[in-house]
């Protein structure tokens, strides 16, 4: 099986997985290859999915998925130097099944893949959404840096707004959405999930600032993300602080 990917999202690719987990499990599939992280607190996880209509070359012919085990420092080694027009390549022979191959502005390597029977299959947590709302990650990520290092943040939701808050002694930090600018829907009249800023940007690394992501939840309970980026679709889910 063989996959070539752009440098952008290669890149992205990467970036997505390296701030939650080391090791992850490619899973192949006629339809593309996905992948689910969490971080090591288990308070978020993240499901990544490149279709293979985002990649320059997919050939698959098996006829079940194929897991890779593989160590994503491996495939960012490979990433570093692409540019706007290189590509990546990935080759996988299953019946040489202890190597992946990557290839890259003609450089070959081989990286000996993990024992996939080892790597933990992470489920999605349960969910429930009484409100949902298409937010712009530029000023997310604008709110979400400036209050890093708290421990927690809210998410406040009414019928006519939805708030993010950070409180402390010291200083009060808040980030309004008008309804109207985030197509806003609630079922009931005010919602609030507290939740810990720095699992948010972890979980949300490869977003860019112009991308507007969906936020699902519903009153202290996990929340629920979901974009693209680069040619990925991606799914986050993230557990409230109690």
């Amino acid at each position: 099986m063989k996959m070539e990917l752009s440098a952008k999202t290669a890149k992205a690719f990467v970036k997505a997985i390296e701030n939650l987990e080391e090791v992850c499990l490619l899973v192949f599939d006629e339809n593309g290859v996905r992948t689910r992280i969490v971080n090591s607190e288990h308070t978020a996880l993240l499901d990544v999915r490149i279709p293979k209509d985002s990649a320059e070359v997919f050939d698959f012919q098996e006829s079940n998925s194929v897991e890779i085990g593989v160590l994503i420092a491996d495939i960012k080694d490979m990433t570093k130097s692409l540019v706007v027009k290189d590509t990546l390549t990935i080759e996988y022979n299953i019946g040489d099944p202890t190597w992946l191959i990557l290839e890259a502005n003609g450089v070959l390597k081989k990286v000996r893949c993990k024992n996939a029977s080892l790597i933990k299959r992470h489920k999605v947590p349960p969910t429930e959404h009484k409100w949902s709302a298409s937010i712009p990650w530029k000023q997310s990520k604008a709110f979400l840096t400036s209050c890093a290092k708290e421990t927690s943040f809210r998410i406040l939701v009414n019928t006519t707004w939805l708030e993010f808050e950070s409180k402390n002694d010291d200083e009060t930090l808040t980030a309004r959405f008008e309804g109207s600018d985030v197509d806003l829907h609630i079922e009931g009249e005010s919602l609030i999930t507290h939740i810990t800023p720095a699992h948010f940007i972890s979980l949300m690394s490869t977003t860019s600032a112009k991308t507007v992501f969906t936020a699902k939840g519903s009153n202290g309970t996990v929340i629920e993300t979901e974009w693209e980026e680069s040619g990925l679709k991606l799914n986050g889910w993230i557990a409230p602080r109690t």
